[in-house]
């Protein structure tokens, strides 16, 4: 049957690669092919003097880099002969914009051949990334030219519901509405489908620790965790929850050092703080006894005299926090409901306390516990999912 796909701008790839795409085979698990193309896109990127102004461009090059991809490869085909699971349809996020390329990575890596939405708004990230990638297929790598289409279409063009009626893999970046939206269009019944939904991060802080530490790189750390992607990341901190006996000294350095850094390089939209009044006007009236903190507009804190379950509901960004001090470690529990993604820690000891208090409390959130500085760091477990197993099948001798 031929697919009509109309009214579609291919960034990667063309018409021919997308029609016939629902039929090209599968590849094994990090074939040789596929870790050589990311190998040499990550010595491209990381050598292009566009992509130095981008530090997302860079972390994902570097995460890319030969020898970190291949001790990967190593590692996963020791786990016996799997095989990508065909074609996969993926619907990447508009707001973080080297989140295709991860996806891809994902995809292509467990052995599946990928198109990929992109949002309409414009990043030169992803220029850089997509006419790497076109030369790279061009030139070096035509054979998995039919394995890569990068595309943009209107929301209601009717390419969603084709390829969401043809696709292996469904992946979905985005909010829940957008999971809803694509989610209304019918997939096959073996189609294994991702939704990588709404989420928050919170971070917890051992104060006494945090007294003993170079405050400057402790604000530079929180600083690339948060101001970084203007807090829109899921593993973004919105929570700041601190532990320990001398809280308030701790305060007092942390916002001040972090106040210091957001002056000196964070720029700030006029209407960005007129939403944080109307954000905190919001929160009063849902949660009694709230206390703003305002630095100033781009530095808000919202004290909280209690930790409220569903408090995360009214999270901000663009340097909008909310606060709690903890009175006992357990107290954490309620915000780990399963909208909660990544805890950052400050504290050596936190790490193991919070990964035995999610075991013995059966709690749902919390899939990453990570160093203060690292939220935002590549993985190829994310959500929970081992995204390599979870996008390639097993093949089975029992």
């Amino acid at each position: 049957m031929v697919r009509e796909y109309k009214d579609i701008n291919f960034l990667v790839g063309n018409m021919d690669a997308l029609c016939n795409m629902e039929h090209t085979r599968a590849l094994p698990i990090f074939s040789k092919s596929v870790v050589s193309f990311f190998c040499r896109l990550s010595e491209v990127l990381l050598h292009d003097p566009r992509a130095k102004a981008y530090g997302d461009v860079i972390a994902f090059a570097f995460w890319l880099r030969k020898a970190s991809i291949e001790n990967e490869a190593a590692r996963y085909r020791a786990l016996g002969s799997r095989i990508g699971w065909g074609m996969a349809f993926h619907i990447a996020p508009s707001n973080i914009p080297v989140q295709f390329a991860v996806s891809l990575v994902y995809a292509l890596l467990a052995g599946n051949a990928s198109v990929i939405r992109v949002s309409d708004k414009k990043f030169e990230q992803v220029d850089i990334l997509c006419e790497t990638i076109s030369i790279l297929l061009r030139e070096a790598f035509q054979e998995l030219r039919p394995y890569i289409c990068i595309v943009r279409y209107a929301h209601d063009n009717e390419a969603s519901r084709l390829l969401s009626s043809v696709c292996d893999l469904r992946i979905i970046w985005g909010g829940d509405r957008t999971i809803g939206d694509i989610r209304s269009n019918p997939t096959q019944s073996r189609c294994i489908e991702l939704g990588f939904a709404d989420r928050y991060s919170i971070a917890v802080i051992d104060a006494d620790a945090y007294l003993q530490m170079d405050s400057k790189i402790i604000a530079r750390d929180f600083y690339l965790d948060t101001y970084y992607s203007d807090q829109n990341a899921c593993s973004s901190t919105r929570l700041v929850l601190w532990t320990g006996n001398k809280i308030e000294q701790a305060k007092k350095v942390f916002w001040a050092r972090l106040q210091e850094k957001v002056d000196q390089e964070y720029p700030l939209g006029d209407i960005i703080g007129s939403e944080k009044l109307l954000r905190t006007a919001v929160l009063a009236a849902s949660y009694p006894g709230i206390k703003e903190i305002r630095h100033n507009n781009a530095l808000v804190r919202v004290a909280l005299p209690e930790l409220f379950g569903d408090v995360m509901n009214d999270k901000g960004n663009c340097g909008y926090f909310l606060e709690y001090s903890l009175g006992r470690l357990d107290e954490l529990a309620c915000a780990l409901n399963k909208q909660c993604q990544t805890i950052t820690y400050l504290g050596e000891h936190l790490y193991d306390e919070i990964k035995d208090m999610i075991f013995r409390q059966g709690l749902k959130g919390g899939d990453r516990i990570v160093p203060m500085g690292h939220s935002l760091d590549l993985s190829f477990v994310w959500d929970g999912y081992d995204m390599p197993l979870t996008l390639s099948r097993k093949i089975s001798n029992q």
